[in-house]
């Protein structure tokens, strides 16, 4: 029984108070102090604010992120359970890099819910990013939880838009966690779990298919008349070699500092190799770099004894 439904019962008078307090706490309140528990083992986690609006996360460096329960495991989950937030392994070298380089636009391909770029934005507020997340839903959430942080909201430019190497109307694929949306599918059963708001699994798999509208890096710097653009993120679930064919002339005219995510595994559902990308990208003068054992290191090639899933590409 959910907590609201054995409270609606005792509002109810179906139960009595000793006994409503009784199940209350054996079975909800004392999770209370094993999440502060939880809470001591992070490094990156500071504080769980429940308020009406919903379940908010707040990190060491001020980074509100909301729990989204209905997802199969939403990123606040992951960032309070895991201890070190595994998706941040080069935001540091990045930080500095926008500093020393006086950047003033980003760009944020596949931003999900903006957490990347409110991670750059509290330590660079002045730049300018644009963020592109094509799933309705996720949209929403992105502005939501941009709007939740205290940065500067005009500096952050929202696109409901996929990118690719063509322009259209596509079906994306959503499962039960949207972090794992792509426009091909995956099968990948956890991240199919279907959830309700309370987070509870329902036993079944979910896979939606929802059409979102696309477009070119290059369309979209031509059509916004962009005058320069410093750094590109690009995390779109196996399509990375697609958004970056469609970016030839950007990349020609602005030489940008490229970070992707380029797992053989996505990779392969859309036809192609990682390596490929690093071939392409060499045409433009980019060399490819990750960072291991916190140095930066150059990368010939992506083999099957590289561990690392996120690569940085600089002239």
């Amino acid at each position: 029984m959910k907590l609201i439904n054995l409270q609606n019962n005792w509002l109810e008078g179906k139960i009595n108070k000793k006994l409503y307090w009784e199940l209350a706490r054996e079975q909800f309140t004392s999770a209370m102090p094993n999440l502060n528990d939880i809470l001591k083992n992070s490094k990156e986690c500071n504080e769980i604010r429940i308020t009406k609006d919903g379940c908010i996360l707040i990190k060491s460096n001020g980074l509100k992120m909301y729990f989204d329960f209905g997802q199969s495991i939403c990123r606040a989950e992951a960032d309070l359970l895991m201890k070190e937030d595994p998706e941040t392994e080069g935001i540091e070298f990045i930080i500095e890099y926008l500093k020393n380089n006086d950047c003033l636009r980003i760009l944020d391909i596949g931003a999900n819910v903006g957490l990347f770029s409110l991670e750059l934005a509290l330590k660079n507020p002045d730049i300018e990013y644009h963020l592109f997340e094509p799933l309705p839903t996720t949209f929403e959430m992105l502005k939501k939880t941009v709007k939740l942080n205290d940065v500067k909201e005009e500096k952050f430019i929202f696109n409901n838009l996929g990118m690719s190497d063509e322009e259209g109307s596509f079906d994306f694929y959503l499962p039960g966690s949207s972090e794992a949306a792509s426009l091909k599918p995956i099968d990948d059963e956890f991240y199919l779990k279907e959830s309700d708001e309370y987070g509870n699994y329902s036993g079944n798999s979910t896979m939606k298919k929802v059409e979102c509208r696309v477009t070119t890096l290059d369309a979209y710097v031509s059509e916004n008349k962009i005058d320069g653009i410093d750094f590109i993120k690009i995390d779109v679930e196996g399509n990375e070699k697609a958004v970056l064919l469609g970016a030839k002339k950007t990349l020609e005219m602005f030489h940008p500092l490229i970070y992707c995510e380029l797992l053989r595994k996505h990779a392969a559902r859309f036809g192609y190799h990682p390596n490929e990308v690093i071939e392409y990208l060499k045409v433009f003068g980019y060399k490819c770099k990750t960072i291991r054992n916190n140095t930066m290191v150059d990368i010939q090639e992506i083999d099957n004894d590289t561990v690392e899933t996120n690569f940085f590409f600089m002239v």
